[in-house]
């Protein structure tokens, strides 16, 4: 077989590759050095390792029989076309715990004021008892709260995880009911969670039945509410998100993936059209959820691991359900 890999690869990506090449020697493995190299690979490429594949790259791998995603969300590749081709898609969730800790952390730093008191504090600005202890300045507190995971995959499951030490009482929303560790109350209605949760953690895989899913409805009915996305931006709507802050119907939200990302034409690139940065209630941050050592390497070990199964005629873990898109 010949195992392409279309993604950026660290130290120690490569060094897990080069262990596979000792395992398999009778395998190519090809890292090309430029996008020129990369198109010359893929019709000879029967395995490719990477989230963001166009149709016509797809067209034009006439031996592709696996897809290896090397994270969770598989919205970058041609799902209809990789359907009718009956290629195998995996992907990965080594890096869901690490996600988990972030969402808590914006969570945390959200509810707590950290940031926005951070900021006046260096203007010397104060709060709290040394500004005449006055009532707006309170922060809160997660501790006892109720909460609203909605999607319960590793990601969802590890926030419970996390959220159980802090006796928060946790409603779960998902397609199926089922038991779900630290997690009190399932739920397949999302108004349902909504209502629920004072908190509300967005983990949801984006797929054309997700796409949107908060939409302007949905947040103007947050009243009071805190939201923490850690799932993908095109789940929010994005305008609806801005004025629920700016109009102060959201308390707050933590925001972790946007809807305008940096690319060759823009390095420097603000993250909606609206100028969410810009309010106090929130906490921004640009897309780093798994970006820790320990999340690089977990994705890395199950993408290496998926690719010794396939290599070793087995099925990968983690088949993805293409009719769902996850």
């Amino acid at each position: 077989m010949t195992v392409l890999f279309l993604t950026k690869l660290i130290d120690y990506f490569k060094l897990k590759i080069e262990e596979l090449k000792s395992e398999f020697p009778n395998d190519d493995f090809a890292i090309p050095a430029d996008r020129m190299e990369a198109e010359q690979f893929i019709p000879i490429a029967d395995v490719i390792v990477t989230g963001g594949l166009s149709e016509s790259q797809l067209n034009k791998a006439e031996r592709l029989k696996y897809i290896i995603v090397p994270w969770a969300g598989v919205n970058g590749l041609p799902i209809e076309a990789i359907k009718k081709r009956n290629i195998v898609v995996s992907n990965n969730h080594g890096n869901g715990k690490i996600v988990a800790e972030r969402a808590v952390a914006l969570a945390l730093a959200v509810m707590g004021r950290v940031v926005e008191y951070h900021n006046d504090l260096s203007k010397g600005i104060w709060h709290g008892y040394e500004a005449g202890s006055k009532k707006e300045d309170f922060w809160y507190s997660i501790q006892g709260k109720k909460v609203s995971i909605l999607g319960l995959g590793t990601i969802g499951r590890s926030i419970a995880k996390l959220l159980s030490g802090f006796d928060c009482e946790i409603m779960g929303y998902k397609r199926s009911i089922e038991s779900v560790n630290y997690v009190q109350h399932i739920t397949t209605d999302i108004d349902e969670a909504i209502r629920f949760g004072e908190v509300i953690f967005v983990a949801l895989p984006l797929t054309k039945s997700t796409y949107g899913i908060i939409d302007k409805e949905r947040l103007y009915s947050m009243r009071g509410k805190f939201l923490i996305n850690v799932g993908r931006g095109q789940l929010i709507d994005e305008e609806g998100l801005y004025f629920a802050l700016k109009e102060n119907i959201l308390a707050g939200a933590g925001i972790d993936t946007w809807y305008l990302y940096p690319n060759v034409d823009h390095a420097v690139q603000l993250p909606s059209k609206y100028p969410i940065h810009t309010l106090r209630n929130v906490v921004i941050s640009p897309h780093v959820g798994g970006f820790t050592i320990e999340g690089q390497t977990g994705r890395i070990d199950e993408t290496i691991e998926n690719l010794r199964l396939i290599l070793s005629g087995k099925a990968p873990k983690n088949i993805v359900d293409l009719d769902l898109e996850y």
